[in-house]
């Protein structure tokens, strides 16, 4: 087991931490998270780069952490539980959150991960621009969720890895939303 878990380890990434070693067993497997971050209701699509993406296993922890690149796209190695509800593959589902400066947040509470055997998962994200003539909050997806019960959650997440709230000058955007950079810079 150990020799096909390296193996498929190595297929997915060039270097192997201890950390990341002593994630995998027989109930993870590895892929890579695509996340594209882009504007939304504008004529044209525009990827936002800077963007932070968090991606929550189902057991609530941070698995991965990026900034997306200047196409608004961010490529994220992870370890995922494989879901007990689909015997017959490896197939997993996270959480992901994304924040960027100018922006409200978005999560969405669904996003499989190696549905089709690929080992990759993949996630569009379309992020409102803050607007003081708008009500400013985290949009979210394929959650019947109340909203504050998003809020909770997106200040937990947004505290654990170290966001700071974006300095926005509007007084009726309060609080302001998470921004993507972090209280300790990377």
């Amino acid at each position: 087991m150990l020799l096909s878990l390296t193996t498929v380890f190595y297929a997915n990434r060039e270097s192997l931490t201890k950390a990341e070693f002593a994630g995998i067993n027989e109930n993870t497997f590895l892929a890579t998270l695509t996340a594209k971050v882009t504007t939304i209701f504008e004529e044209n699509v525009t990827p936002i780069s800077n963007s932070r993406i968090i991606v929550i296993n189902s057991l609530g922890e941070i698995i991965g952490t990026e900034l997306t690149n200047s196409d608004g796209e961010a490529k994220i190695p992870i370890s995922v539980n494989k879901d007990p509800r689909f015997l017959m593959k490896n197939m997993g589902e996270v959480t992901v959150i994304a924040v960027a400066k100018g922006y409200n947040e978005h999560i969405n509470f669904s996003v499989l991960i190696n549905e089709f055997s690929d080992n990759t998962g993949s996630v569009s994200i379309p992020l409102w621009e803050i607007d003081p003539n708008r009500r400013n909050e985290p949009q979210f997806i394929h959650g019947s969720f109340h909203r504050f019960t998003v809020f909770e959650m997106l200040d937990y997440y947004a505290k654990k890895i170290g966001l700071m709230r974006q300095n926005i000058k509007e007084d009726s955007i309060l609080p302001a939303p998470w921004g993507p950079e972090l209280v300790h810079s990377e």
